[in-house]
């Protein structure tokens, strides 16, 4: 937060630099430094954080009444009302009756009538007419069409929407836990005038009034964020987020602020985004919870969470497929134009699987732990980790990834030239004194090895930058000093990272080599801040940029360069919407896919940079995970869902810590979420990159943090190295600020963000320290700092 109005200051006082300006932003600098210094102490009380449970025992408030039981597993029995679609689930191993909404409460009169059978009903159904207006309606309508029979373990819906022409079915079955919910696209009937939005099905299921139930909503924003449970407030918007974020071939990308978190859109770090396609909801914490998987027709789905007071009293969280949206179709030349609705309607079959979790799995980490399990060959595809790795407890160092910036372009009077920001030379020193100030395992990231710099390389061509030096001299210097020091355990390995998906006009034919979208034109990002040289940013054709990752990671492989690090591919997914050669979201995400596969295929490790759950199987190791989520007033507590899953499966480090993520709490939150140290370095200090693209880099000189890296390293290292390789198991807040995490090898971490030394029994945590244990052993502390 204080970095952020830094900035926005640091703005207002490059566009105007009058006496009064100046006035004006010293006397604001020095307000937020006292507020800062008086509110720094005590973030992990913040939403960036995660609050101890309240256990509070939670009854059912619904009955079975007027339902008629359709269908019985081992452990749920799914019940219906055949008039309204409205759904009971009986988990059978608590008693414990999940339903949407009661008639008899407050709550529920005072909604408008719309939603009073939205809530009761199987299906919401939100659909456009021919103007494309949007409106809603439930299959609980006294006007839909309702006929239904039952299947092998469940029933089929056929709903007609009379006076909409619309029509589909929806099938529900059951297994074991889990109750799946279907509508197959070839059941999809529509007339002329009105065509289908999206869909949500069963949409209040799990919903609860204001307080009343003790609990809360999961929803997998950043890392993961809970919405607890509470009275009615008066938000400005809802949750709403796209699976795998924005489809770029369709939505405007020019203006992204929202009003939801007042963050503009010129900072390096891009707001969180949903990678992975769930949902939770916790009826109390340990005792019941539903959890929700869209398992087909993701690329095309969003999560969304209503909490109390938007729309009604209800907190209710569901999943929404979206067929069509409003896209801007331009009306002049300079780009105006009006929303209108895409007519082909997005071609998919929707898929949701709601599985109910009773006793200790009824939270978060139990939801985590749960798709780490059962989803595990989908995410993680043949990396089969045996239990006695995970079970392992052989202390071994965790690696330092280290990217460094070698070369960059930079602006002259008259067009731009190449410069070197560390030489090979420069970056062998680094090496040198990293791996003689006893760090053992490095994973050196070059950026900007390429021709042309990192912002200047044309995305079609292929070739080295010379001007940095000789590239294969430092990977025969790397060999070498792994064969030496192969008794030891040092070692370093080297990767490139390319960005071939988001770059600048420099990189590529704006006329033949950029995406289209819907509206025939580019797709196109601009960052708020206009005195940002190359503020604008393109993206790649997806079958080109499929095509140019494909032939550098081969020509590199050639040239004995094994491990290839990729950016933005794995995490920005967007079609090509040109007339008459149109690529769509789903033929994108096959495109990368395969794309990835065959990288993997000739590559020894591949990292991909926050990357979506689909491109999981096919990497590593993944960067720049996720720390924090969208921080928006409506969530109450940030939570490691993803580094959970994650956990023993695939390694994962931090964003860049000298880019604001280097405080103590930082470093301390990196070992609560078993994230492993990252920083961006370069030579030159960040004045003599003034007139480059990296000039807002806020610092990056490595003689300015060498240092600094080491104590991060040594610190982290301190605790992740007992349980490298080990899944979470367990994450217990104890009291605010004092979190204790259980790995599968039977170490604990204690961190303690407090100012005060903490004590559980006999393990002594001393304060804004760590302390790792042997479970059952707390007098074996083994270390900490």
């Amino acid at each position: 937060m204080q970095d952020k109005q830094y900035k926005r200051f640091k703005n207002v006082f490059r566009r105007d630099k009058s006496f009064l300006s100046i006035i004006v932003l010293v006397i604001l600098l020095m307000f937020f430094r006292l507020v800062f210094a008086q509110t720094i102490g005590n973030d992990y009380l913040s939403n960036r954080f995660t609050r101890p449970e309240v256990t509070a025992l939670v009854k059912s408030s619904f009955t079975l009444e007027g339902y008629e039981k359709i269908a019985e597993s081992r452990y749920l029995e799914l019940w219906m009302d055949l008039t309204t679609t409205s759904v009971r689930v009986v988990d059978k191993r608590s008693g414990y009756i999940w339903g949407d909404v009661l008639e008899t409460t407050d709550a529920y009169n005072e909604m408008n009538p719309t939603y009073q059978l939205i809530a009761k009903s199987l299906v919401l159904l939100e659909y456009f007419d021919e103007r494309g207006i949007s409106n809603v309606i439930g299959s609980a309508d006294e006007n839909v069409k309702k006929h239904w029979k039952r299947i092998d373990a469940g029933v089929v819906y056929s709903l007609y929407f009379e006076s909409l022409e619309i029509g589909f079915d929806v099938r529900i079955t059951l297994k074991d836990d889990t109750v799946k919910f279907e509508l197959p696209q070839n059941t999809i009937r529509e007339g002329k005038k009105f065509t289908i939005a999206s869909i949500m099905f069963a949409p209040f299921l799990g919903s609860t009034i204001a307080d009343e139930v003790n609990g809360y909503a999961f929803i997998p924003d950043g890392p993961g964020a809970l919405i607890r449970f509470s009275k009615p407030a008066h938000y400005l918007n809802w949750f709403e987020k796209r699976v795998y974020g924005k489809d770029y071939a369709i939505e405007n990308l020019v203006t992204v602020n929202d009003l939801r978190a007042r963050r503009p859109n010129d900072f390096l770090r891009e707001e969180p985004t949903v990678l992975i396609p769930v949902f939770g909801i916790v009826h109390g914490v340990n005792q019941n919870a539903l959890f929700g998987v869209i398992t087909s027709g993701q690329e095309y789905s969003a999560i969304v969470s209503y909490p109390s007071g938007i729309l009604s009293k209800y907190n209710w969280t569901s999943a929404k497929f979206i067929y069509r949206q409003k896209y801007l179709q331009p009306t002049t030349r300079s780009g105006a134009g009006i929303q209108v609705a895409q007519k082909a309607r997005n071609k998919f079959d929707a898929v949701l699987e709601i599985s109910f979790l009773t006793g200790s799995s009824a939270n978060y980490v139990g939801m985590a732990k749960y798709y780490r399990e059962k989803f595990s060959n989908e995410l993680f595809g043949n990396k089969n980790v045996s239990t006695t790795q995970l079970n392992s407890t052989i202390v071994e160092d965790i690696p330092l990834y280290v990217s460094i910036i070698a070369s960059d372009i930079e602006k002259m009077l008259i067009g731009h030239k190449v410069i070197t920001i560390s030489s090979v030379e420069q970056i062998k020193q680094i090496l040198y004194e990293l791996t003689s100030k006893g760090i053992n395992k490095i994973v050196l990231l070059i950026e900007g090895w390429q021709e042309g710099g990192i912002h200047g390389n044309k995305v079609g061509k292929f070739g080295l930058e010379k001007k940095v030096g000789n590239f294969k001299e430092l990977l025969r210097h790397i060999v070498e000093f792994n064969t030496k020091n192969k008794s030891n355990g040092k070692r370093v390995e080297l990767f490139f990272v390319d960005n071939v998906t988001r770059v600048t006009e420099k990189q590529l034919n704006l006329r033949k080599e950029v995406g289209l979208n819907l509206s025939q034109s580019i797709i196109s990002e601009e960052r708020d801040n206009k005195d940002l040289w190359l503020y604008k940013s393109y993206y790649v054709r997806i079958d080109l940029a499929s095509r140019y990752l494909l032939t550098r990671a081969s020509k590199l492989s050639q040239l004995g360069f094994k491990n290839f690090a990729v950016k933005e591919f794995a995490n920005k997914l967007y079609g090509n919407l040109k007339i008459g050669s149109e690529i769509y979201r789903s033929e994108a995400k096959k495109i990368v896919e395969q794309t990835l596969n065959e990288i993997a295929s000739k590559t020894d490790n591949v990292i991909l940079f926050e990357p979506n759950d689909y491109a999981w199987k096919y990497s590593t190791t993944i960067g720049a995970v996720p720390m924090n989520s969208s921080q928006y007033l409506f969530e109450t507590d940030t939570v490691p869902f993803l580094q959970i899953v994650l956990s023993g499966r695939l390694n994962y480090f931090t964003p860049y810590m000298n880019n604001g993520f280097f405080s103590k709490t930082d470093v301390l939150k990196a070992i609560d979420y078993g994230a492993y140290p990252s920083l961006l370095v370069s030579w030159l200090d960040n004045a003599s990159l003034k007139d480059t693209p990296l000039w807002d880099y806020p610092s990056t000189r490595y003689e300015d943090w060498k240092n600094k890296m080491v104590e991060i390293y040594n610190t982290i290292n301190g605790a992740l190295k007992y349980v490298k390789g080990s899944t979470i198991t367990d994450r217990i807040v104890i009291k605010p600020g004092v979190v204790k995490v259980s790995y599968s090898n039977g170490y604990e971490i204690y961190i303690n963000y407090t100012n005060k030394e903490f004590k559980d029994g006999l393990v002594v945590v001393p304060a804004e320290s760590f302390k790792v244990v042997k479970a059952n052993n707390p007098t074996n502390g083994v270390d900490s700092k």
